[in-house]
């Protein structure tokens, strides 16, 4: 089922405490013929893992959906679960998380993790032990997805769609739903987004995550940021749109983390909230929302897809700023930290989708890359890519 491939890593920058990265050999996961062609993965690890890898019996997770409606979950002894067959509407976004008290069938067993998959229907389908939990549908595709992170709903989770709605969720109750592409007055921060036509303004959600944002007091506060094709990062508060932050040109993609040092932000050992994001769009740019304001971080060679985050302590346990993953459109998935480019892994196939992963098996943390083949000029073979990731630190 698997086969070690030699990765490809480019020259790297030194910078700051990391001095460069490199990349081990890889775990080629194939998968089963007549399921489609991959259209989108998750990975998940349990909670505390390090650089030393996965704790004695833990296993980590990554979801594999396709364009047929299959869903299924590979652990990282390469047993296959599936969760649902093919037939349905392609599978958009994926996530998978810790399963909740309520979803556990026997603490005498190995509880499967919760998979949330979202399709081209806009359905929200919720997989709990390996079975169907719930499933909510929605009025759009659903386009992005992410971990509520709020401690005050940690079984909740945000799904963008493409009619630039925002909507919070638990696996059988919506919590909110705002309307986060809408035209409002032009405010004072408004007036600084650049002028572009209707007919390129799209209202579909391209990226979403929780942070916390200082309020006017200090107060570490929660906050939605939705970001899509209006050229701008949609704040919301409790389902309310607070603040629409312009952005340079339309936002392809954002991750929430902690990736620069700042006066209003900064992290220590005793905190590892998410208190900024990442964004990045067609032209290859990046910016760090810190502190509801758009800070220059890096630029890319190729226009972003998706953009990870991979907290500094899983390396080394030191606490400092993310390390950052981003697949974009071409065959490079760059690799950086603190606003540098480290390392970039060159694939000979374009990804289809990315994550990255704590651990998995007897490795440290890793890039997870889908892969469709052509072969014979019809039928598609897919594999799941697992590259483990080490940085070279001072």
């Amino acid at each position: 089922m698997s086969q070690a491939k030699k990765p490809r890593l480019s020259d790297v920058r030194q910078l700051g405490a990391v001095t460069g990265c490199h990349l081990g050999e890889e775990t080629v996961l194939s998968l089963p013929a007549n399921i489609g062609a991959i259209s989108a993965i998750s990975a998940w690890v349990p909670d505390g893992v390090s650089d030393d890898g996965l704790a004695q019996g833990d296993l980590s997770y990554i979801a594999v959906g396709t364009d047929t409606g299959c869903t299924m979950l590979i652990d990282s002894s390469q047993n296959i679960t599936t969760l649902e067959g093919s037939g349905g509407p392609a599978i958009q976004c994926l996530l998978v998380k810790r399963a909740t008290a309520t979803t556990v069938a026997s603490a005498q067993s190995r509880s499967l993790p919760d998979t949330i998959a979202c399709d081209s229907d806009g359905r929200v389908s919720v997989y709990a032990m390996g079975q169907m939990f719930a499933r909510n549908i929605f009025s759009a595709p659903i386009s992005a997805i992410a971990l509520d992170t709020n401690p005050n709903s940690p079984s909740a989770f945000i799904v963008g769609d493409l009619s630039g709605a925002v909507t919070a969720c638990h696996a059988q109750e919506v919590l909110w739903r705002a309307q986060a592409a809408i035209q409002e007055p032009a405010s004072k921060t408004e007036r600084l987004r650049p002028q572009i036509s209707d007919s390129m303004a799209d209202p579909g959600i391209s990226g979403v995550c929780v942070v916390q944002f200082p309020d006017s007091h200090g107060i570490l506060t929660n906050y939605v940021l939705a970001a899509g094709g209006d050229c701008k990062v949609q704040v919301l508060s409790r389902g309310h749109p607070v603040l629409a932050v312009p952005t340079p040109i339309s936002c392809s993609a954002m991750s929430a983390g902690y990736f620069i040092d700042s006066g209003s932000s900064k992290r220590t050992a005793a905190s590892t909230c998410k208190s900024q994001a990442i964004v990045g769009d067609d032209t290859g740019r990046l910016f760090v929302l810190d502190n509801f304001e758009l800070v220059p971080y890096a630029q890319l060679d190729y226009p972003i897809t998706q953009v990870l985050s991979i907290p500094l302590h899983i390396f080394s346990g030191l606490h400092g700023v993310d390390v950052v993953v981003c697949a974009t459109r071409s065959n490079s998935v760059y690799i950086l930290h603190d606003k540098q480019v480290v390392g970039t892994y060159a694939a000979d196939f374009w990804p289809v989708s990315v994550d990255v992963i704590g651990a998995f098996s007897t490795a440290g943390p890793c890039i997870v890359v889908a892969r469709n083949s052509t072969v014979d000029g019809s039928s598609c073979a897919k594999a799941v890519h697992v590259i483990p990731l080490e940085l070279d630190l001072h």
